[in-house]
Parts: structure tokens; C-alpha cells; sequence
């Protein structure tokens, strides 16, 4: 692999094609006798210098002109190479610009990533809804994890693919299969089929959301990019908000196929924009045998064989309560061994590797992925556990819920755009680090106080604090990652932190249902069947038992917090790590009359 590339042609790390440089190899033959040869030496120049060449010949020089003559061409030879290793550092640090109609481009990116967010609310509330129709009640948990488990496992490829066949290929490519997901979810006959169906779903699902967010590195200079990612940072919290009442509304109205195929005519319009109005810098494909020689098969093969497992394994425990049957602890500890395997493969391989070392033995970037791991962790957590506890212990339906999660959702949207604009202006990440680690971990310990009677002022207020932080929190770690490597390795740096983050995302609500479970059956006996019960269902118990059973409730919900405050206890940590890089980089921008779009 060489060590630069110059992004004059908007080439990753990845095309090892392509020459280092521009500059043409400095050859020259001469032939010296010994006294130049010891001059040669003297500068190093036959042993190290690959640029030029020099020949010993017994037709040599006498005078001693000549071995100050071969002096000279050899420090010239050695300023042409080094102005040359300069001028190429230096083209590596410029990323050059595409001109894009960012008034039409970055709301239809918006737009579809807000699809692959809204998926992982909206079907929440249908659950029952779907359960009932299906009179399948015991297979609804995989209605949500087999989206989660395609989506994570597609993720570490995304970024290598996008770097050899090109983005708005792959982008076409999962927005294809998360609409042929979605509109075979909303024709599912029966439970399996509706399983198999999201996960065709999540495997576009995945490939949206990191791709959007390399796009939108792609087309934005550092400087300014904060703005437009608070933007895409902003779905999160809208889709967060909207889901359980959307899915709600649509329940109630329609049919519950409709959350499927609503995504059809809103992801129609957003990848028709892309198609029509999209323009990148063509990635300089390799060939065939190269792509052979230099992808990383094993390591992507064996990292979503490892991730897949591991994941399904926790949820088979979550979902049953038994961590040690046999068809539980196999997948968890083959998937992890698999995973630890991958990492240490991709560390000393010299492939192209699907998890570069680089990102994890650079303490800085490591903080960074730790913080992203964690806070995703409790965010994901917090959107799936809330709304339970507002639901199951306040007896509200899911559009109440939605509603009194509204003023939180809009605090998030608020500060995730807000914190872009700040970042522009200051040009420093860290001190917004510091806010959304505090604030996250504040918020997220005072729902420790949430009791089965708290009013639902105090609930909502809470609420407010943590999506606060978390507003703080959506951004910064993604400029400072991409801060941090020069422009060649920023789609595999964006590409790694959404992998991670989604890894957290999984854990955190797996590790929730397992503390909920847990906490639930110990206390009732090893009666698993009380910690599915609905408000409605508790509601139909004498006095005494119901309110042992919410205050039961309330107590595992205490837990989860208390977890989840840790977690984030230990991404603040983490933060003090991470370095105050410049998001001052250097830029050009193509004209859209010079430039060559990127072809699919």
C-alpha cells in the first residue's frame, strides 16, 4: 500500500493502482570510479534512494570535477525527491470538493436516513397489533432484532465496498434492498416470512446509514460540514419522536402493513433526487485481480459471522431467561471468539482491512469509538426503555407516549442542529464533548428517581436533561474522527464509528430486556410470564398484587438506569482522552463544468 495518494483524484487508501505521485521516477546512469563512489556513499544514495539509480562502471571518471559534479546531481536528486514526498503529503491533506445543489441534496439524504431511524421506533408500538393478526405472539421479539442483527452485520463492509465499487452505487444498492424489505414486510403472509422480510430491510437500513454520513463527508468541507451533519443528526431525533406516534396513528386508523409501505413513496421521492442532483468525484476503481489480491475477505467473513452470533445469542438469552442452554452460550461465545479473531487478523494483515488497526491503536480515535460506543448505548436504551415505562407503568397508549416524549425529542433536534452551528463557529470539538458527556450522564442518573408514582411533569423534565446531552453528544465525536485522519481514510473512519455505535445501540437494548427480565422473575419467583404483562393486564389483579407488581416494575427500570449511568460514566471518562484536533482543513472545490461525476 503506498503511503500517500494524491486527492487531486479523489482516491482513497484503497487503490493501490495508482501511483504515489505525479512526479515521474529521476533516473539518470553514470559511470564514476571510486573516489565518486565514496562520495555517493557518503549521501546514502545507492543503498536508499529508489527514485534515482546509479551504476558502477569500469569506464571512470579521473578528475575530481567530476566527483563534485556527481555531488551536485545527486543533492539535486535528493531536493526533486523530497519536494515531491512534500508535495504529495500535502495533496493528501486537500480534499477536493464536488459542487452540489446542497438546497435539494442534503434534505434528500435527510430524508432517507430518517427512513432507516424511523424503522427502528415505529414498529415498536405495532408489535402487539402485528402479534395479534398473526396469532403469533412468541416470534415478535425477532421482528425488531432481525433488522438489528442485518443491519450491524452489513456495516463493516459498507465503507471498503463504497471505496471500490463507489457511493452512489452502494447507496443505490441499499436503498433498493430497504425498499424491497419494506414492501415485502408490508405483504408478509406469516410471522417467518415477516422476519426474513425486515432483514432484507436491515441490510439496506445499514447500508443508508452509513453511506449518508460518508456522503455528506464527501461533498462538505471540515469546516463547515458540523451544519449539514447536525442536520442528518437531527433524523435521529425526529424519527425518535414520531415513530411510536406515527406507528400508533397508523394502527389505529389503518392497517399495520402501512408502516412498511409508507416507505415506499417518501424513499421513491428521496433516491429520485439523489439519482438527478447527486454529484461525486469518481473513485478510481481497481481492477478485478487486484481487488482479489488486496480485499479483505476473511476479516469481513469472520466479523459478521462473529457479530451476527454473539448478537443473536444474547437476544435467545434475553427473550428465554436461560443463559446457559445450549442454544444460547455457543453463539455467544463462538460469535465473540470470531470477532476477537477478525481484529486480530485485520491488525497484522496487509489487505485492505474491513476494521483498520489504525482506528483502534491511536488513543485518540479509540476514545473517540468508545465514546460513540457508549453513548448509543444509552441512547438506544433510553428511546426503547422510556417509552415502556411511560406505557407500562403510567398506562399511557403509544401515541401518549410519543406525546410525552415530544418535548425531549425536540430539545434533541434542536441542539443537534445548534451544535453544528456552534462547532462552525468555534472550530473546536472538545468543550461540546465535555457538555454532552455531563449532561448525558446527569440526565440518565436522575431517572434513577423515577418511581412508579412520579408525576409526569417530573418524568418529562428528566427525559429533557438526557436528550439535552445527547444533543451535545450526536455530532462531535463524528467531526473529531474525521479531524483526525486526512481525507483518504475518512469513509473507512465514518464507516468504522457508525459501526461501532450501532454495535453499542444493540448491546444497550439487549442488556436492558436481560436486566428487566432478571429483575422482574427473581422477584416473583421465577414466574417469567409477569415481565410481558401490559398496564391493561396488571390493571386486572387485585389491589395489593398489582402494586407490588408496578413497584416491581419500577425497580427493574431503576436498574437499567443505574447500568446505563455507569456506561456513561465511562464515556465522560473517555473524553479526556480525546485531542483537540483543528476542523480547519484545507479544501477545493470542483466546478460542476470540470468536475466527472462519479458513474453507477
Amino acid at each position: 500500500m503506498h503511503n500517500s495518494i494524491s486527492s487531486n483524484h479523489a482516491l482513497d487508501y484503497y487503490d493501490q493502482d495508482v501511483p504515489a505521485s505525479n512526479e515521474k521516477p529521476l533516473t539518470k546512469s553514470i559511470s564514476i570510479d571510486s573516489d565518486a563512489a565514496d562520495s555517493l556513499q557518503r549521501n546514502q544514495f545507492l543503498s536508499s534512494d529508489k527514485a534515482s539509480t546509479a551504476v558502477l562502471s569500469p569506464n571512470a571518471y579521473k578528475s575530481s570535477e567530476s566527483s563534485k559534479a556527481i555531488d551536485e546531481k545527486v543533492d539535486a536528486n535528493v531536493h526533486v525527491r523530497d519536494n515531491a514526498s512534500e508535495k504529495t503529503k500535502k495533496d493528501e491533506d486537500i480534499q477536493m470538493i464536488p459542487e452540489n445543489n446542497m438546497f435539494i441534496v442534503v434534505p434528500a439524504l435527510v430524508l432517507t436516513l430518517f427512513l432507516a431511524a424511523l424503522d427502528n421506533t415505529i414498529v415498536t408500538v405495532a408489535l402487539p397489533t402485528i402479534s395479534e393478526h398473526f396469532h403469533d405472539a412468541s416470534h415478535s421479539f425477532w421482528i425488531g432484532t432481525s433488522y438489528s442483527l442485518a443491519t450491524n452485520a452489513i456495516l463493516p463492509a459498507v465503507g471498503v465496498l463504497s471505496n471500490i465499487v463507489g457511493r452512489k452505487p452502494m447507496l443505490y444498492v441499499s436503498v433498493f434492498f430497504f425498499m424491497l424489505g419494506s414492501a415485502l414486510s408490508g405483504a408478509s403472509q406469516n410471522m417467518i416470512m415477516l422476519i426474513v422480510c425486515r432483514a432484507i430491510q436491515g441490510l439496506g437500513g445499514g447500508g443508508i446509514t452509513s453511506l449518508v454520513n460518508i456522503i455528506i463527508s464527501d461533498i462538505t468541507p471540515l469546516k463547515t460540514r458540523p451544519v449539514y451533519t447536525g442536520l442528518v443528526a437531527s433524523a435521529w431525533g425526529i424519527a425518535l419522536v414520531l415513530g411510536p406516534i406515527l406507528g400508533g396513528v397508523i394502527c389505529q386508523r389503518t392497517t399495520w402493513r402501512w408502516i412498511f409501505f409508507i416507505n415506499l413513496p417518501v424513499g421513491g421521492l428521496a433516491i429520485s433526487c439523489l439519482i438527478f442532483f447527486l454529484r461525486l468525484l469518481p473513485v478510481r476503481r481497481q481492477s478485478f485481480r487486484t481487488f482479489l489480491k488486496t480485499f479483505d475477505f476473511f476479516g469481513l467473513i469472520t466479523v459478521i459471522t462473529g457479530v451476527v452470533l454473539f448478537l443473536l445469542g444474547i437476544s435467545l438469552g434475553a427473550s428465554s431467561g436461560r443463559w446457559s442452554r445450549p442454544s444460547v452460550l455457543p453463539y455467544i461465545i463462538v460469535g465473540a471468539a470470531l470477532v476477537v479473531i477478525a481484529f486480530v487478523y485485520d491488525f497484522n494483515t496487509k489487505r485492505n482491512a474491513v476494521l483498520p488497526s489504525v482506528f483502534f491503536k491511536n488513543i485518540n480515535s479509540l476514545s473517540l469509538l468508545v465514546c460513540s460506543f457508549v453513548h448509543f448505548l444509552n441512547y438506544y436504551l433510553f428511546s426503547y426503555y422510556i417509552p415502556q415505562y411511560f406505557q407500562r407503568i403510567r398506562g399511557d397508549d403509544p401515541i401518549m407516549a410519543g406525546v410525552h416524549f415530544l418535548p425531549g425529542g425536540c430539545v434533541l433536534c434542536f441542539f443537534s442542529i445548534t451544535v453544528g452551528l456552534i462547532l462552525k463557529k468555534l472550530g473546536r470539538y472538545k468543550p461540546l464533548l465535555y457538555i454532552g458527556a455531563v449532561a448525558c450522564t446527569a440526565g440518565m442518573g436522575s431517572l434513577i428517581s423515577l418511581g412508579a408514582y412520579s408525576s409526569f411533569p417530573k418524568a418529562m423534565g428528566l427525559t429533557t436533561i438526557y436528550m439535552f446531552g445527547s444533543g451535545f453528544f450526536f455530532l462531535p465525536p463524528m467531526i473529531a474522527m474525521q479531524a483526525a485522519f486526512p481525507p483518504s481514510l475518512m469513509s473507512m473512519a465514518t464507516a468504522t464509528l457508525m459501526f461501532i455505535r450501532n454495535i453499542g445501540g444493540a448491546i444497550g437494548i439487549t442488556v436492558g430486556e436481560v436486566i428487566f427480565s432478571q429483575r422482574v422473575t427473581g422477584a416473583f419467583h421465577g414466574n417469567s410470564s409477569i415481565a410481558s404483562l401490559s398496564y391493561e393486564q396488571i390493571q386486572q389483579y387485585p389491589a395489593h398484587e398489582r402494586d407490588h407488581i408496578e413497584e416491581t416494575f419500577a425497580s427493574a427500570f431503576r436498574t437499567i438506569w443505574i447500568f446505563a449511568t455507569i456506561a456513561m460514566a465511562i464515556g465522560a471518562v473517555a473524553v479526556l482522552f480525546v485531542k483537540s484536533n483543528s476542523i480547519v482543513q484545507k479544501s477545493e472545490k470542483v466546478p460542476a463544468k470540470e468536475q466527472k461525476n462519479e458513474q453507477v
